[in-house]
């Protein structure tokens, strides 16, 4: 899955556009009303929800109700007259069609001479006037970097209530999902330890609370899990970590009575979700807390009284998450032999089925969903599955529809970007098979993916590397070849968590968080050409205890993904001996762990499948 990759845009038919383009148009009027009685000149309506989450429940998908766009990436800004989306390359050919019709602009984020949504605003309104944002939705960082640029333009931001509470008239309520605990014999850390850990830590710091606001911060914290949001295991709900005990904002009656009681053995008290404002506005004077700003809304900063000593930084829990301990890293390596298993049958399945010309890119993934689900421990999928064939394979973030649905028929080649959710991890795979005969040009384009993929998966670098340094050694291979792609390398992914997981990330864009031995992050560069095919090989990799040398510590990485690289769609020529010693290497590894666990055809298959090129 790409990195932030979340959401889902679906393509749609002309007449199901004309009839959605008419309710967006209806509620922009609705939006500017409220502006207007407001006194505000224009509203901003971001892609996050309170908890500032990538992953949004339904209720808190209102720039998508709003603008008709579903894509995880995207701010919409209303002024009295006109209207706009932004949004980054991932999500052009998407929001292209979703906006149609509907009088929202589109802004290219990354074209040349597009100014971002602040800069706009600051260009297009006069002194004096005033822009809303919900508070409850947008991070305190975000709120100053945005007050910063009106500011100078002479703009006030006001940060108010939010107006989808009334201008939404059949808003989805908050989920009610049922939660559950998960035994430290899985996560390798007991509730308790973690909390004392956390306070430990705090004390260091020298804060006496955090607020913990971020649902899988709290999860992880909390060794708890819930399906309140869609592909996500999470439980809606906010933490105060106090010196002795935690109060936990949350629907008591998710959990069974003993789960209750054991979260309240170990100091949490239960309170609703929604009194984390007052619980906040109640702490006394001589409370120092910690909490981080990029994942704190507005109103719940608002409401911690001016008398607190606030410290801010990256959350602690956030880097402890994406430190996978060796019970986690155990877990992980199993889920994803069993991950191995299920594709290896889907794809020996996939093989023959496709000449029978009655598979769609909808078909394909129900059978693969189906396929994981026989698996031990499987939960669901991590993400909606992406399969593009053809030229639906090159739109990075494509979402299957019964519309938009082609058949799989020959020539061309068919991506499938999936993952799933185990008890004991969570797995995220891409892999291109052809279907049919593949041209030169493709198998051309998907070997230099490979070698791309390799370099990054063989790299070692000094420890303290951060991924905006590594994102070089994947993409510069298919600079050499004058290609490139627009989305980052790699993204982290949690344990049995989110399967977009910060700090760390392996992108082009600037990032301080130094890759850390037990990290869980994908390696997927990719090779798109716009209306013919789409090729990206991902991997999960586990970043590796240092090697010491007189020169220092080195990191490296664990490949963890077990499938088959397709040898069909790669030209040996291209590869070097040690690029093909990689993938001999891979593919016997793959072979080792998978062949015991499969029989018959899928066995043949797979032993085909990862002979030595």
């Amino acid at each position: 899955m790409t990195p932030h990759d979340t959401d889902f845009a679906e393509k749609r038919t002309p007449s199901i556009l004309s009839v959605m383009n008419s309710h967006v148009t209806d509620r922009i009027i609705s939006l500017r009303e409220y502006m207007r009685r407001r006194g505000v000149h224009a509203w901003v309506v971001p892609s996050t929800d309170p908890h500032q989450g990538e992953y949004l429940p339904a209720r808190w998908q209102a720039r998508s109700w709003l603008s008709g766009f579903a894509g995880s990436a995207g701010t919409v800004v209303v002024t009295a007259d006109r209207a706009g989306l932004w949004t980054d390359s991932r999500y052009f050919l998407e929001a292209e069609q979703a906006l149609q019709g509907t009088g929202i602009e589109l802004h290219r984020l990354g074209t040349s001479g597009i100014l971002d949504y602040p800069a706009w605003l600051a260009d297009a309104l006069p002194t004096g006037s005033t822009v809303g944002v919900a508070a409850q939705t947008i991070a305190v960082s975000a709120y100053r970097a945005l007050e910063a640029t009106l500011h100078r333009a002479g703009i006030d931001l006001h940060p108010g209530d939010d107006p989808f509470t009334e201008i939404w008239p059949d808003r989805p309520a908050l989920p009610s999902d049922a939660a559950y605990l998960i035994g430290h014999a899985v996560t390798g850390r007991s509730r308790a330890e973690k909390l004392a850990e956390l306070r430990r830590a705090l004390s260091i710091h020298g804060a006496t609370h955090c607020l913990v606001a971020t649902l899988d911060d709290i999860a992880w914290l909390l060794n708890l899990r819930g399906s309140d949001v869609p592909f996500n295991p999470l439980v809606c709900g906010w933490i105060l970590v106090g010196p002795e005990t935690a109060e936990f904002c949350v629907d008591r009656a998710k959990f069974v009575e003993e789960a209750a009681r054991d979260l309240e053995a170990d100091g949490i008290h239960f309170q609703p979700y929604d009194e984390i404002e007052d619980l906040l506005r109640a702490l006394p004077k001589d409370v120092t807390l910690f909490l981080d700003p990029t994942k704190t809304n507005m109103a719940l900063s608002a409401a911690i009284p001016a008398a607190c000593t606030r410290i801010e930084g990256r959350h602690i829990v956030t880097t402890w998450k994406a430190i996978k301990n060796p019970t986690e890293q155990t877990h992980i390596r199993r889920s994803h032999i069993r991950d191995g298993v299920a594709l290896t049958r889907f794809l020996c399945w996939l093989d023959s089925a496709w000449q029978t010309g009655s598979l769609t890119e909808l078909s394909v993934s129900e059978v693969l969903r189906e396929f994981r689900s026989a698996e031990e421990h499987y939960v669901g999928e991590s993400f909606r599955t992406i399969a593009g064939f053809g030229p639906n394979g090159a739109v990075v973030h494509y979402s299957v529809t019964p519309e938009s649905s082609l058949p799989i028929l020959p020539d061309n080649l068919l991506l499938l970007d999936s993952g799933a959710h185990y008890r004991d991890g969570t797995t995220d795979i891409t892999r291109v098979v052809p279907i049919g005969s593949p041209t030169a040009a493709q198998r051309s384009d998907f070997t230099l993916v490979l070698k791309a993929h390799i370099a990054l998966a063989t790299a070692r670098f000094p420890a303290g590397t951060n991924g905006h340094r590594l994102d070089v050694i994947a993409r510069s291979v298919l600079w050499r070849h004058l290609r490139n792609y627009g989305h980052g390398t790699g993204h982290g992914v949690g344990f049995f968590l989110n399967v977009h997981e910060g700090p760390q990330r392996i992108a082009a864009e600037p990032n301080d968080v130094a890759l850390l031995p037990g990290m869980l992050t994908s390696n997927e560069p990719g090779i798109y050409r716009a209306d013919q095919y789409g090729i990206r090989i991902e991997n999960l990799m586990l970043t590796r205890e240092p090697e010491e040398s007189e020169f220092g510590s080195f990191l490296s990485f664990e490949t963890v993904s077990l499938c088959p690289i397709d040898r069909r769609l790669i030209d040996v020529s291209l590869l070097d001996e040690e690029e093909r010693a990689w993938v001999n290497d891979y593919h016997a590894r793959v072979e080792s762990e998978l062949l015991p666990h499969v029989a018959g055809a899928d066995a043949e298959w797979l032993t085909r499948q990862t002979a030595p090129l």
